[in-house]
């Protein structure tokens, strides 16, 4: 009664943007999120049968038909794209000019967990879990929720990074029909040109390995007495990526190559702790992990047979990747079953929008020379490579990372990145 009484006076008010606050805040007050809504998706695209769920999208702010709407895009392995968040997202990188829309991934979906057991008795169905993970069904949600919530609008933009910039490539060679105008896509992985051209973004061996003779030497040896378990060094190196900056990288993996080395239980134990393996492990090992592990089977699978003809080299990104894939792929072995590669380059070649591919030169995930070859796919798409890490970091510190992405959604000219050639990477 409160929230009506609260509604019905904020409707007499002539203060506009007073009224927007008060009616907001009484639809917060009686539970109601005024811009997360729902549109019944299919459970299995390719089997209608099965029965259809609730799939969650939220607009950042009140929709207006006036403006260019960005579609925020998220894979089964980000975090970032939750209800109640997208408001943030749009303050924090695109501002005012934009509707901005995220589409809830379904690997969040309460509904989706109330309709669909993962479980076959205490143990998880992998394979359920693929036909309800897999890219091809995020895919097909992003064009459910364009063709029929935003049918009518023009001006349509994606956006997506790492994962979901994988997906959005992905998406474009389902559907590279589509009426997209502009994509933009930051430091996307693409583990099926990685393995066309026989490279490898993992640079641990590359750049620190092949450089530091000695620590090689000492972290050979840590790997063969398996003192502590190839597993947790593995899992190490990867995080380490996440917890040190770039400048203090190699200084870091020199440090924590000694202390495996002298086998020092109290040093590896206090990192695990920092770098929050324990609670990384405990979170694959959950239901909240079954997507994750899906999605990173599609990252590993398409590099697996070149990454086996180099396992005499220590490649951590691949390992942590691979170890929780593992029943996935297990899967694969086992039954032959079909991971899918999502991405067609082919179909790709099609896509006659606007496309700004940014990458980054030092990235442990993503090799900026995929970026490379993916920009000379297209006919109408432009390339950043800019000195920085995964997450750009050095873009987002002068806050040039969100100007980056609005100007390159309102720019009229060929010219707009001039502005950031600053932080272009120059080979030295």
């Amino acid at each position: 009664m409160k929230g009506v009484i609260i509604f019905y006076l904020a409707m007499r008010l002539k203060n506009k943007k007073m009224k927007k606050y008060i009616i907001l805040f009484t639809f917060l007050l009686i539970g109601i999120n005024l811009f997360s809504q729902t549109i019944n998706a299919p459970i299995d695209y390719q089997d209608l049968d099965k029965g259809y769920f609730k799939l969650d999208y939220e607009f950042g702010n009140v929709f207006n038909p006036e403006l260019p709407t960005v579609i925020v895009i998220a894979d089964a392995q980000q975090f970032y794209v939750r209800k109640g968040r997208i408001t943030k997202i749009q303050d924090e990188l695109f501002g005012k000019s934009f509707n901005v829309l995220g589409i809830i991934p379904r690997s969040f979906n309460e509904d989706l967990k109330e309709k669909i057991s993962l479980k076959d008795g205490n143990k998880t169905n992998w394979k359920l879990a693929y036909t309800l993970f897999n890219s091809f069904r995020f895919a097909n949600d992003i064009e459910l929720i364009r063709k029929e919530v935003l049918k009518d609008q023009k001006n349509v933009h994606l956006y997506g990074q790492s994962g979901g910039a994988f997906l959005i490539t992905e998406y474009l060679s389902l559907f590279p029909e589509t009426n997209i105008k502009k994509v933009f896509i930051g430091a996307s992985v693409n583990p099926v040109i990685e393995n066309k051209l026989g490279i490898n973004h993992d640079n641990f061996q590359r750049d620190y390995l092949a450089k530091n003779k000695n620590d090689k030497v000492k972290l050979d040896c840590v790997l063969e007495e398996n003192f502590f378990s190839r597993k947790l060094v593995a899992s190490l190196f990867q995080r380490q990526n996440f917890f040190v900056e770039l400048s203090e990288l190699n200084n870091t993996r020199s440090e924590l190559i000694d202390h495996l080395y002298l086998k020092d239980t109290t040093y590896i134990n206090n990192l695990k702790k920092e770098y929050q393996i324990e609670a990384i492990n405990g979170l694959f090992d959950s239901e909240v992990g079954v997507p994750i592990r899906v999605r990173l089977s599609e990252f590993i699978y398409p590099m697996i047979e070149n990454w086996k003809n180099n396992r005499n080299s220590f490649y951590p990104d691949l390992e942590n990747s691979y170890n929780i894939a593992y029943p996935l792929l297990a899967l694969n072995k086992k039954n032959n079953f079909d991971i899918t590669q999502g991405f067609n380059e082919k179909s790709f070649r099609k896509f006659k929008g606007e496309v700004f591919i940014l990458s980054a030169r030092y990235n442990h995930v993503a090799d900026y020379r995929s970026s490379i070859y993916l920009n000379g796919l297209l006919e109408n798409s432009s390339l950043l490579v800019v000195d920085d890490d995964h997450t750009f970091k050095s873009l987002k510190s002068n806050n040039c990372y969100a100007k980056l992405i609005k100007s390159f959604f309102v720019h009229n000219n060929q010219d707009w990145q001039s502005k950031f050639n600053s932080y272009r990477w120059k080979e030295k």
